[in-house]
């Protein structure tokens, strides 16, 4: 995949879908940097760190497969 700059639109589109999707009490973990709570992924994002462009990067990916046909295509030949 080619890395594409994060912008604010993108970050405050994934801080969206993070506060209407994931339960407070529920943790995460992304890569090898152990888990992170619902705030603590929204902090990343914000900050656009690291992690932050992780968690961007796989919404963004996930938006994009629904958004083509791609997601559907993959769960029809389960």
């Amino acid at each position: 995949m080619v890395k594409q700059e994060i912008n604010e639109e993108m970050k405050k589109l994934v801080i969206a879908r993070i506060d209407a999707n994931m339960p407070a009490g529920i943790k995460m973990s992304i890569g090898g940097s152990g888990t992170l709570s619902k705030e603590e992924m929204i902090q990343h994002v914000k900050k656009g760190d690291k992690q932050g462009i992780q968690i961007v990067e796989m919404h963004m990916n996930f938006i994009r497969a629904i958004t083509s046909g791609e997601l559907i295509k993959e769960l029809n030949k389960v």
